[in-house]
Parts: C-alpha cells; sequence; structure tokens
C-alpha cells in the first residue's frame, strides 16, 4: 500500500478528507472524545440539572457533537431532550426578537426577529441593523441565539 492508499484508507475511517492535516485535526478531536462523554455524563448523573449545565459543557465539543451523541445510550440522549424541552415557555420562534448567545459574538448586542422557522432547530433572523438592506437574513440552529 503506498503512502496515497494510506491516507485515503486513514481519512476513509475517521471521516474526514485525505490530507495529513485533516486526518491529524480529526485524529485529535477524536482523542477528546472520551473526555466530553465522561463529562458530559457527569451532568447528566446529578438529579437535576439543567439545559444551561448540560450546554456549558456541550458546547466546548461542539465539533464532534456526532461522535459524542453516539456514544451516549438513548436514556442519556432523552435526558438532554427533556432538558432543552424544560426551557420551552422560552421557546424561540417566528415572531420572537433574539439576540447571539455568545457573548464574545459581535451579534451578542445586536437585535433580530425570527421570520422563518427552517425545521430542526433552525431559524431565520432578520437583523435590525440590516434594515435599510431590505431585511437580509441569516440561518441560526436555535442553540445560537437567545431571547431578548
Amino acid at each position: 500500500m503506498n503512502s496515497t492508499q494510506a491516507l485515503k484508507a486513514a481519512a476513509l475511517i475517521l471521516g474526514t478528507s485525505p490530507t495529513q492535516e485533516a486526518i491529524a485535526i480529526r485524529t485529535e478531536q477524536l482523542q477528546l472524545l472520551p473526555q466530553a462523554v465522561r463529562e458530559i455524563r457527569q451532568v447528566l448523573a446529578r438529579i437535576e440539572f439543567t439545559w444551561q449545565e448540560f450546554w456549558a459543557v456541550a458546547e466546548k465539543y461542539e465539533v464532534i457533537k456526532a461522535d459524542y451523541w453516539a456514544e451516549l445510550t438513548t436514556q442519556e440522549t432523552d435526558l438532554i431532550t427533556k432538558a432543552q424541552k424544560a426551557v420551552a415557555p422560552q421557546l424561540i420562534q417566528v415572531g420572537s426578537i433574539v439576540a447571539y448567545a455568545d457573548p464574545y459574538y459581535t451579534l451578542y448586542n445586536a437585535r433580530g426577529e425570527v421570520v422563518e422557522d427552517l425545521g430542526e432547530d433552525e431559524v431565520l433572523v432578520a437583523w435590525d441593523h440590516w434594515k435599510n438592506e431590505g431585511k437580509k437574513t441569516s440561518r441560526y440552529f436555535l442553540n445560537e441565539l437567545r431571547l431578548l
């Protein structure tokens, strides 16, 4: 097997591009997986945990979400879903006034309105600072936004 074939095989196994850099990055990400699962399970083991407590841990590992999600049991994913639904009175929906959830992101102080629900926890937001541009919209996952 030559080096090109070896790269392609490694990339296929790791689910990434067949370059040394992509394989190295993916390998580093996967090395975080046991730690991510352990930290998430520590939160889930608490008698009563909140969505915010879960998200405080999970967002550190967002890049490997599909990987750690696959490692969790159905019971654990159900607990996470229930915690997320527990914040239901604060649902972001069409017409909600929102801002970006991350305080270090430039849109943290910006105001926007949810103009369309795209399903799968995604929405379109028309930001107030684009009003003069014909209500330019941007696509966001619900966990990237907060209600104002």
